[in-house]
Order: C-alpha cells, then sequence, then structure tokens
C-alpha cells in the first residue's frame, strides 16, 4: 500500500512538474508574442515616421492674401478681392483667380477675413461655395458695425465643411460696392485647411 501511495505521489509530482513547465512555456512564448507585437508596433510608428519606402500622407491646406497691386472690383452685386496664393501645401486644394478650387472631397476648416476701413455702415464679408451644378451655397457669413470715426473694424469667420471634388469656394462682400479695404496681407486673407 505506502508502494501504490509512492507510485500516485510520484505522477502528481510529474503532473504538478509536466503543468509547471507548460505554464513557463505558455508564459514565455506569451512574452515572445506580446514583444514580437510591440517591436512590430514600434518599427511600423518608426516607418511611419520616415520617409524610405513608406508613404506619409501631406496636410493640404491653401492661404490666400489680399493682392497689394490691385484693388477690389465688383462683379454683379459683389465686391471681389483680388487674390495670391501666400501658402500652399498638398494636392487637395488649389486656386485659380479670385477662387480656391477643391481637387479631393472631404471636411475643411475654411476662414475669412477683411479689415473694413469704411465709416458708418455695417460692412461684411460671405464665403460661398458654387458645386458642379452651378448653384451657389452661402458657407459663413460675417457682419460688422462700422464706426464714424477711426473706422477700421475686422471682420473674422471660420468653420468647418464637408465639400465635393471640383467645389469652387469664393469670399465676396456682398451689396457694398464702394468697399474699403485694407489690402495688407496680415489684415485681410482667405484660406482652407483639409482635415482628413
Amino acid at each position: 500500500m505506502i508502494t501504490g501511495m509512492s507510485r500516485t505521489w510520484e505522477r502528481s509530482k510529474q503532473v504538478a512538474s509536466l503543468n509547471s513547465q507548460q505554464q513557463r512555456q505558455t508564459e514565455k512564448d506569451s512574452q515572445t508574442l506580446c514583444s514580437s507585437t510591440a517591436s512590430s508596433l514600434r518599427l511600423k510608428r518608426e516607418q511611419a515616421g520616415c520617409s524610405g519606402g513608406t508613404v506619409v500622407v501631406q496636410q493640404s491646406f491653401l492661404q490666400l492674401s489680399a493682392n497689394t497691386k490691385e484693388q477690389p472690383f465688383v462683379r454683379g452685386n459683389v465686391t471681389v478681392i483680388p487674390w495670391i496664393v501666400a501658402l500652399h501645401q498638398g494636392e487637395a486644394i488649389s486656386s485659380t483667380g479670385d477662387r480656391i478650387i477643391i481637387q479631393q472631397e472631404g471636411f475643411f476648416i475654411v476662414f475669412g477675413q477683411v479689415l473694413f476701413q469704411s465709416p458708418g455702415t455695417i460692412m461684411g464679408h460671405i464665403v460661398r461655395s458654387r458645386g458642379t451644378d452651378q448653384r451657389s451655397t452661402e458657407l459663413l457669413r460675417c457682419l460688422q458695425e462700422m464706426p464714424q470715426t477711426n473706422c477700421a473694424n475686422t471682420c473674422h469667420t471660420g468653420g468647418m465643411v464637408k465639400l465635393e471634388r471640383e467645389d469652387e469656394l469664393e469670399l465676396v462682400i456682398p451689396d457694398r460696392p464702394q468697399a474699403q479695404v485694407s489690402m495688407d496681407a496680415d489684415s485681410t486673407f482667405f484660406g482652407i485647411i483639409r482635415l482628413n
């Protein structure tokens, strides 16, 4: 009977030892897998930061500044500010004349600022888009009351919008043919940033 207990005891120890070895191997495999996964993620992060063989997506933006060599002009019932490109990066946005052209659809932050110098009236601007169907949609509007003396007041607007490919954006001053506008780059500008 002692011999039988002894054998049972020996088998229990062997099973416990085998279980312990298997558990250690499982923990080791798990650590190796975690380490390998972490290394893989770290490698992907490092590759994303380098241009060596990895595509790095460039943020698209465009900022236009008032063209100091020209004066605002009237087109129909709106005054249009002539623009020049101040900053530009990426392929999703371009410009032509006084308009911003969307090359890739997505969500965008659009902003515009005009420094008005017209005395004693309400001044403002709108940012509108025109799609391929040629319908015009107002996206942003800004109104500002002008003082009688020291007549300078900034009107700034900005917001997030969804735009389609080939949409055209313009910033115009409605119903103010005699609008006096500062053409300094830090006073009057129009821009867009693609979010995705």
